[in-house]
Order: structure tokens, then sequence, then C-alpha cells
């Protein structure tokens, strides 16, 4: 898209350079990055943002898999989740951290939005619904309008997981991912169907090595202390 006056905005100027960059680091030197999958999810979106589409992806099925294929060395880089601004923080996230030693190299933020997928054109014959219970909970408002509410959930690991079970379930929908419900083939009902339109998540590119200073830099800090009321 082009802003009134037809010259590219910031956003797309953004992507541009964002793509030709991680193009140039993939003919330097092809480096396997780790990511919480499985393929799909939207750590996987964030990766591929910052990456681009001709990396080599590692898709892991747990964050502190990711952490272990980062620490030996099986990947150069690995995305996690770190912060949903509804969610609040990961803890897993933060306990890997401090577990391994790994750094933080950077990080990505990016809107999370929601879909809902299925074959079914008409709501009443949708017996199941496939989603990560985050995403299910974030979508309540939605789900309430269409008299979803009363309609079997199913949890799963991840929206990617649920995008693929209704897939398999003709009688089913999903709350997932716009790139997992076009990976498997399901039709988008409805999109951008979250309660908060506002809903962003952080996530972090952990790497076995330091970054040099830029002038512009986030130092993130670790702190322990005693288990007891105050601390």
């Amino acid at each position: 898209s082009k802003e009134d006056n037809g010259i590219l905005g910031y956003e797309e100027i953004e992507a541009i350079f964002s793509e030709i960059f991680a193009i140039s680091r993939m003919f330097q030197k092809e480096e396997t990055i780790a990511f919480l999958g499985p393929v799909g999810t939207y750590t996987h979106q964030a990766a591929k943002n910052e990456f681009g589409k001709n990396a080599k992806y590692l898709p892991i099925s747990n964050i502190e898999g990711v952490f272990k294929e980062v620490y030996n060395k099986e990947a150069k880089y690995g995305v996690v989740p770190i912060e949903n601004n509804t969610e609040g923080v990961v803890g897993i996230t933060l306990d890997s951290l401090k577990k391994y030693n790994v750094k933080i190299v950077s990080e990505i933020c990016i809107d999370i939005h929601h879909s809902f997928a299925s074959y079914q054109d008409d709501l009443t014959k949708i017996k199941r619904i496939y989603s990560h219970p985050q995403g299910y909970n974030q979508c309540l408002n939605f789900l309430e309008t269409h008299s979803l509410l009363d309609i079997e959930f199913i949890p799963t690991e991840s929206t990617a997981k649920a995008a693929k079970l209704a897939s398999e379930d003709k009688e089913s929908g999903a709350i997932c991912s716009e790139i997992a419900a076009k990976l498997y083939n399901v039709p988008i009902l409805f999109d951008k169907i979250e309660d908060n339109l506002a809903n962003r998540t952080r996530f972090i590119i952990i790497s076995d090595y330091k970054t040099e200073k830029s002038g512009n830099d986030k130092t993130s800090i670790i702190a322990k202390t005693t288990h007891k009321p105050g601390s």
C-alpha cells in the first residue's frame, strides 16, 4: 500500500529493507534459526519477519528446547516470546534466560491478530472449537456474539495445531493465526476477532554472542531475591 501522495510509507520501506538485510545475512552464511513451533505459530511469523523467508528454520516444541538448541550450538539464533501486553510475561522464558548462558541480541514486537477458520459456512453446524487456551480467552466477546461459547472447546498446544486439527475435522472451527489457516488451507470466516485489537507480543532473539553497543540499546537484568514477603 502507499500513502495518499503515492509515496511508500514507513512500514513499507521498513519491510523492504528488513527483507534485503535478511537475504544478505543468508548469503553471507546460512544460519539455523530455532523457534517455538510448530510451523505457523506467531513465533514463526516473528522469526520470518526478522530473518526472511529464505532462512533455515527449526521448529521446537517448547521454549526451553529453543534455548537448548542455541546453547548447544545446534542453532545460531533462537526466537521465543517473552511478554504479551494483555497476558503478561512468559515465565518459562525468564527461567530459561537464568538457566542457560545465552544472550538477548534483539527483540521483535508484532501485533497478534486471531482468525476464526472453518469449512462450515453455517456456524450452527460447528460442534467443536480448537484453540490454544490463551487465544480462546482473548476472543470471548467474539464467541459470545456468535453464540459459540457453549460449543465444546478443545485446547491445543498452539494455534497452528488448532488449524491443523480443524483441517481434518469438517465439523469444527479453529481460532488461529492467518498464516496457520492458510498453511492448512482452512477458509477464514472472520479475522481480527480478538477482544483487544491492540494485542501485541514481544519476542526476543537469543544467541551465543554479545552484541556491540549501537546507541539505541536495551539492557535486561534478572534479579533473584529471597523468597519472603516484601522482597
